[in-house]
């Protein structure tokens, strides 16, 4: 228990890590000289889930998905969409933790980071899944990309990204 926990503090810190070099504006080349997307993308957020949802659209096309992979795509986006959803409900209740007595929000937190630890392994797992099926090319492609949107879904936090319920 303490080891997963910290697994998740540090993905945490990872993820800030990423977040914060995203709003300093840094640029991330690409191995074909040119720009990634996912950079540009960081650069000018509209807003998170529209950063997310872009993100993912790219990567899809670049990536030229077969029929057979495509199902591996869907259980990845699925899981990182279920993340952005959570954080943006958890941002949608601050006012209502607030309120909670010191014990409850302690209890709170902890079932927050345990939900949220629970969805990024379901995240690496589909990931896993999704990146053993593709081309050596494909994973070159999606090497830098695939984190690039889990940290997007960590930093998502208005929309719902159309989904009604996210994971609990």
């Amino acid at each position: 228990m303490r080891k997963g926990f910290i697994a998740f503090l540090v993905l945490m810190l990872v993820i800030a890590a990423a977040d914060a070099s995203a709003q300093v504006g840094s640029r991330r080349g690409s191995g074909r000289g040119g720009v990634d997307r996912s950079a540009k993308v960081q650069e000018k957020p509209e807003n998170s889930v529209d950063q997310l949802a872009l993100i993912l659209a790219e990567l899809q096309q670049d990536l030229k998905l077969t029929a057979e992979q495509q199902a591996a795509w869907d259980a990845y986006t699925r899981n990182v969409e279920a993340l952005a959803s959570d954080v943006a409900r958890e941002r949608g209740r601050t006012k209502e933790v607030m309120q909670m007595k010191v014990l409850q929000r302690l209890d709170h937190a902890v079932d927050v980071a345990r939900n949220r630890l629970t969805a990024v392994e379901d995240i690496a797992a589909a990931a896993k899944k999704l990146y053993a099926g593709l081309t050596p090319e494909q994973q070159s492609m999606a090497d830098p990309r695939l984190a690039t949107a889990i940290a997007a879904a960590a930093a998502s936090g208005s929309a719902q990204l159309g989904r009604p319920e996210g994971r609990k």
